[in-house]
C-alpha cells in the first residue's frame, strides 16, 4: 500500500468548491491518507454536513482571528495543525499544503505512488533571497523580511501612497498589495552567513520527519519565530528557510504544482480555465492553481472526466 497522506486544506471562501475538492482527494488513493480543512470564517461558517460521513475526513478547530499575509492566516494554522494531529494520534507519511481553489490534475493513486516512491523529503520551491537565482527584486526580499510590519487600517492607503517617496530615505517600506502595510527596517534579524533567508510558494509536499522538524525548531528557537511573526507573507519564506538551512533534508526544488503568476494581481495568480487543458493535462503537475467555480466550472468538470477518471 502507498504512503498515507495528509492533505491540509486552507479555506475562506465557495463552499462548494471546498465539497468538491474534499471528495475529489478521498476518491481512489490510500484509504489511510487524511483530508484536513481549516477554514477561516471571515466571509461565512462551513458547514460540514456535506461531507462529514467521509471516512478520514476532519475539520480542524478554529483558528484566531487569520489576516491576510500575516503569520495568523497561513503558518500559524499550519503550526496548529501538525501539534493538532499529533494530539490527535493521527499517522501520515507525507503532508500536502493546498488552499480549496487547487485542484488535482494527477489521480491520486498515481500522485500516492509517486509520492511513496520518491527519493527525497520534500518537493517544495526554494531559492536563496539575496542570490542571483531568486525571481524576486532584493528590495523586495528585504521589505519583506528584514522589516517588520503594521497592517493599517483600508482608509490609510492615500497617506501610505504618499510616503513612497521617503521610502528611497528611511529604512521604512510601504506594501499595498496585500492591505495597507508600513514596515519598518529591524536593526537584528536571524539570518547570517549559517542561517540565510529563503524564500518560495506556499504549497508543498513534504514527509513527516520534515514537518515534524520544522515545528521543534520553532519551539526551540522563538526568537526565529517572533520575528516571522511581523514579517510580511511569512507563508513564502518561514518552512523553506528552516528546512534548507538544517542540511538534514533532501529537497527536490519543485512542488509539482502549476500557479501562472505572470498576471497576478494583488497577488494572486491568474485564474484557470478550459483554455489550459492541454498544459493541465501534460502529466508534469500534481495540482494546479487557482480555479474558481464562478469563473469556470468547465475546467473543473473536465479534469474529473479527462485527467483523474483515467487513473
Amino acid at each position: 500500500m502507498t504512503d498515507a497522506v495528509c492533505y491540509f486544506i486552507q479555506t475562506h471562501r465557495d463552499p462548494e468548491q471546498i465539497y468538491r475538492l474534499v471528495r475529489t482527494l478521498r476518491r481512489g488513493g490510500n484509504p489511510k491518507s487524511l483530508v484536513v480543512v481549516q477554514h477561516n470564517p471571515i466571509g461565512f461558517e462551513l458547514d460540514w454536513s456535506p461531507v462529514a460521513d467521509l471516512p478520514n475526513v476532519y475539520l480542524m478547530p478554529k483558528c484566531g482571528f487569520q489576516l491576510r499575509s500575516h503569520y495568523s492566516c497561513q503558518v500559524q494554522p499550519f503550526v496548529d495543525l501538525i501539534d493538532w494531529l499529533e494530539r490527535e494520534g493521527l499517522a501520515y507519511d507525507w503532508m500536502v499544503n493546498l488552499s480549496a481553489q487547487d485542484y488535482p490534475v494527477t489521480p491520486i493513486a498515481k500522485m500516492e505512488a509517486f509520492l511513496s516512491a520518491a527519493d527525497c523529503d520534500g518537493l517544495i520551491r526554494y531559492w536563496d533571497v539575496l542570490g542571483p537565482a531568486s525571481p524576486w527584486k532584493v528590495r523586495k526580499a528585504r521589505n519583506r523580511y528584514w522589516h517588520h510590519h503594521w497592517w493599517l487600517p483600508p482608509k490609510t492607503e492615500p497617506l501610505l501612497r504618499a510616503m513612497r517617496p521617503l521610502t528611497k530615505i528611511l529604512p521604512i517600506s510601504v506594501t499595498l498589495s496585500y492591505g495597507s502595510l508600513l514596515g519598518v527596517r529591524m536593526p537584528r534579524t536571524p539570518f547570517h552567513d549559517g542561517f540565510r533567508c529563503y524564500g518560495g510558494w506556499a504549497w508543498f509536499s513534504l514527509r513527516r520527519e520534515a514537518v515534524l522538524y520544522f515545528r521543534r525548531f520553532l519551539t526551540e528557537h522563538p526568537e526565529v519565530e517572533r520575528h516571522y511573526q511581523r514579517t510580511q507573507t511569512p507563508e513564502e519564506s518561514l518552512v523553506q528557510t528552516i528546512l534548507v538551512n538544517s542540511g538534514r533534508f533532501k529537497l527536490v526544488d519543485d512542488d509539482f504544482r502549476y500557479i501562472d503568476y505572470s498576471k497576478a494581481q494583488k497577488g494572486s495568480p491568474r485564474t484557470l480555465t478550459v483554455a489550459d487543458m492541454p498544459l493541465l493535462a501534460s502529466g508534469k503537475y500534481h495540482f494546479a492553481r487557482k480555479f474558481d467555480l464562478g469563473v469556470d466550472a468547465a475546467v473543473l468538470d473536465r479534469i474529473d472526466r479527462e485527467i483523474l477518471a483515467a487513473g
